[in-house]
């Protein structure tokens, strides 16, 4: 099995990096996808989504020409980082054997990169000024799924607060973004492997994802409430940046 070096973890301001496509290979469901010996693709997990970006081949691998390959998304299976092609089975079958060993430049769709950033660490930011405003802890969240628009914090439960108590919640988020503080990431080894910490101000909550650096890239945030049944849904989105 194939290790990815995965290098957002430690540079998830890195946009591109050099480096060698190992091969090409189809999954269970016949979706072709390149392995890479290094990445700055993030793969799906943890409610965020999947990296997009593409993969520039230059020279003999690519017939001389400059070949670009769509990543679609990103998936992780074991220590393997596949990324996901754009790509019809003609294509695939001809550049399965030219590409591997081939170098390339692997580039992020940053926009969207940037994006899940600010949202997923807004989405930890919410659950710790909920518990702030209401002066009790809260269970966590069962999922907390990211999407190209914002993301939703989904709770097993009900009538833990309300929408004032939410628009509390969301005022003290956005003075709390607006005042600046830092968010770190660090792995913890006695946990497992893959096991990480999402850090700020008094808060450690276990997460595996990429965050911003501080509150405020994050930006002003509008929240919205949901109750079905006996869940309790508060979604998030970003408000456009001038």
């Amino acid at each position: 099995m194939d290790e990815t070096l995965p290098l957002f973890h430690h540079e998830p301001y890195l946009r591109h990096v050099e480096c060698r496509i190992e091969r090409l290979e189809r999954d269970d469901s016949g979706q072709p996808f390149a392995l890479l010996d290094a990445t700055v693709f993030y793969p799906q997990g943890g409610g965020q989504l999947g990296d997009r970006g593409s993969l520039h081949i230059v020279g003999q691998a690519a017939g001389d020409a400059q070949q670009v390959l769509e990543v679609i998304t990103t998936r992780k299976k074991d220590w393997q980082i596949r990324h996901y092609l754009g790509i019809d089975d003609q294509a695939f079958e001809r550049l399965q054997q030219c590409l591997s060993g081939a170098g390339a430049v692997a580039t992020l769709a940053w926009p969207l990169r940037y994006q899940q950033m600010r949202i997923h660490s807004a989405m930890h930011l919410m659950h710790c000024m909920l518990e702030r405003t209401l002066g009790h802890s809260l269970p966590h969240p069962v999922r907390s799924p990211l999407s190209d628009e914002g993301g939703e914090n989904q709770y097993e439960f009900v009538d833990e607060f309300d929408d004032p108590s939410l628009q509390r919640a969301t005022d003290a988020l956005n003075a709390f973004c607006a005042a600046g503080h830092a968010i770190t990431t660090q792995a913890d080894a006695d946990q497992g492997p893959g096991y990480r910490w999402w850090r700020c101000g008094q808060w450690s909550i276990p997460c595996g994802g990429v965050h911003v650096a501080n509150t405020q890239e994050i930006g002003r945030v509008a929240a919205t409430m949901k109750v079905r049944k006996n869940t309790t849904r508060v979604a998030l989105t970003l408000f456009a940046e001038s």
